[in-house]
């Protein structure tokens, strides 16, 4: 028999829509202040089209006051860690969130979120065919094609959005988003779980040019 050794656990949950529903209300009524309030540019060094306000804020979540947002990111990544039982379980706090509006022809590149414990991503609004989210095999060989790379060992995986829906994964595991090639925008909020204890809001520039 095959013994399956190594796997890497990705956290993915779709909801039904009483789940969801203070949520996604929430989030509808801030989004007008958010979209106005920040600023939407790509990152300097990122290759791909995407709006984000990733460099402008450090905390949507916190600065918006998405409460109920961040009740049901706790809820899940709670649930993901007890499950998986890792010898780092130490105490970590929601520490960094942002907002992507991947319009038509947007995408973003391979990348990872090295300087987190847990990575996260939440599907506020979709089409469900709006570019799907890839993960690349942690494996180098199998990132290759190498022998056992095939139907049962994938070079990558892929998840098609689904409003509500929220994934977890370690923070350095290579991911990207594919194009979007439809004309609906999809939004997502993106974040990131860390162990220091120190909690950023506020937005970026304060802190980098001491406005």
């Amino acid at each position: 028999m095959i013994e399956w050794l190594f796997p890497m656990p990705v956290y993915c949950h779709k909801p039904t829509f009483d789940e969801i529903f203070l949520v996604q209300n929430e989030i509808k009524k801030n989004l007008p202040n958010i979209i106005e309030n920040d600023n939407w540019d790509k990152p300097e060094g990122w290759e791909d089209e995407v709006e984000t306000n990733i460099g402008h804020r450090w905390h949507s979540i916190a600065d918006y006051g998405l409460t109920n947002l961040e009740q049901y990111i706790q809820k899940h990544t709670d649930l993901y860690r007890n499950e998986l039982e890792p010898f780092m379980n130490n105490d970590i706090f929601l520490s960094h969130s942002w907002f992507n509006l991947n319009k038509a022809g947007h995408s973003q590149e391979w990348h990872a979120h090295t300087d987190s414990f847990i990575s996260g991503v939440y599907y506020y609004q979709t089409n469900g065919h709006d570019g799907d989210l890839m993960f690349k095999n942690t494996n180098q060989f199998a990132q290759r094609g190498f022998f056992p790379t095939g139907k049962k060992v994938p070079e990558k995986v892929f998840y098609s959005p689904v409003e509500g829906m929220i994934l977890l994964f370690p923070g350095w595991m290579d991911h990207r988003v594919q194009v979007n090639k439809t004309e609906d925008t999809r939004i997502t909020v993106a974040f990131n779980w860390l162990t220091v204890n120190t909690l950023r809001k506020g937005l970026i520039k304060d802190e980098r040019t001491n406005k």
